[in-house]
Formats: structure tokens, sequence, C-alpha cells
């Protein structure tokens, strides 16, 4: 892991929302904004510790996960470039960190000084709009995937998160799903032996080709029908 200043004005990767902030207020951003590298494997932040800092993901790809029954960690989601994470510390009931967030690429991150931050959701309203707005979308395609998952038998899990890997996380097919077949099974909530065969049973029926970690989805009515079942 390695840090140094963010210098916002200049910064080129900006969030929507920081796009609308005025040069007073990028500063007030700058002084509380430090940019931080991490390697693929590396812990951003730990579930139940304490939370000072916004996290924007300005490159790469992390996997958020929760401790639950057993103490065994469940994969929540996968969050790219554009994400802000830790939000749901602006809080003042708690400022523990609700999850823990793992590169699964090398990753940038800035980590924003979480007063900072509070203080431009109350000078700025199109900025704090547009920060409400992103966490709305955010919970409502976790709130899908969750039905999914509750409701729908293994094929029509693992379909779900097919798309859901070309569609909101990687953006094209082939992908690379930067997970190992254990991770993409904790994410559908079932066991790596189910995954590996059902991926092939998928491939060998010429839905998609998988290799390694690259897939690609060869017939996309077929899955999507596989999907709508359930």
């Amino acid at each position: 892991m390695e840090s140094n200043k963010n210098k916002c004005k200049e910064c080129k990767i900006k969030s929507n929302a920081v796009s609308i902030l005025k040069v007073d207020e990028l500063n007030i951003l700058e002084k509380g904004c430090s940019q931080t590298g991490f390697e693929k494997g590396e812990l951003i932040f730990k579930e139940g510790t304490p939370s000072k800092n916004i996290v924007f993901i300005r490159q790469g790809f992390v996997k958020l996960c929760k401790r639950g029954v057993g103490n065994r960690d469940s994969i929540l989601s996968i969050s790219k470039s554009g994400a802000y994470l830790g939000i749901q510390n602006l809080n003042r009931k708690n400022r523990n960190y609700y999850f823990s967030a793992i590169a699964i690429t090398n990753v940038k991150v800035c980590f924003i000084d979480i007063e900072s931050f509070d203080i431009l959701l109350k000078r700025n309203g199109i900025f704090a709009s547009e920060i409400i707005s992103y966490i709305f979308s955010d919970e409502m395609n976790y709130f899908d995937r969750l039905v999914n998952n509750v409701q729908q038998q293994l094929p029509g899990r693992l379909a779900n998160a097919l798309f859901y890997f070309r569609d909101q996380v990687y953006n094209e097919n082939p992908f690379n799903i930067n997970l190992t077949k254990a991770e993409l099974a904790s994410l559908i909530g079932t066991s790596r032996e189910s995954v590996s065969r059902l991926l092939k049973e998928f491939q060998d029926s010429g839905i998609i080709q998988a290799n390694k970690n690259q897939i690609t989805i060869l017939d996309e009515p077929k899955l999507k029908e596989i999907k709508l079942k359930g």
C-alpha cells in the first residue's frame, strides 16, 4: 500500500458529484483527501473498525464482505471505479464500518475525511442530491440481487450473477470476474463444487464459454430464460 496527497482540483477522475463542486469546496475536499494504492488481495478496511473516511474507488475492483453466522464471510457485491464506500458511516449513531472491503485487482482509492465530506453535503445541495442518487441506485441494485438469491434456484442465481458481472460490474463480454469459484459461490450462496458443476453444464450446453476466470456469454436468450425461470 502506498499513499500520497491528492490534488482534487487537478484530478481527471472526478465523480459526477465532485465535478459539481466549486473551487472553494474542492479546497475543502483536498485538505481531507489522500490517494492510496492497494495490491490485489489487500484489505482496504475491515468490518467493525472505526471509520473516519469515505472511500472513493478511482481505479480497479473491490469485493465487499460481511461476516455472518459461524464467522463466515459472505460477499455482498463487487464495487468498481466511481463507487463510494462507507457512506453508511455518515450516520453518527454508528461510526464503524458495516463490511470489509478487499481489493480483487490492483486498486487506487481516495480516502476522504468523513467530516469534510459531511461539510460538503451541507454546503452544496446539488452535490448532496448526486450522492443520494448514487446511494439509491446502489441500494436498488443490491436489493434486486438479494431477492433473486432468496427466491431463485441455483441455475437462476448463477445466470443472474453472470448478467450482473457483464452489465453492472465489467460492462463487457467476455469479462474476467476476478473471483475464485469459492468467492463466486459465496456471492450467490452455494458451494464451490456446485458452482463448478453448473458452470460446466452451462458451457457444455453452449450458453457460455469459460476459460479460467474469463467468461463469454454465448447464448444470451437461453441464459435470460434460465434467469427468469429462477
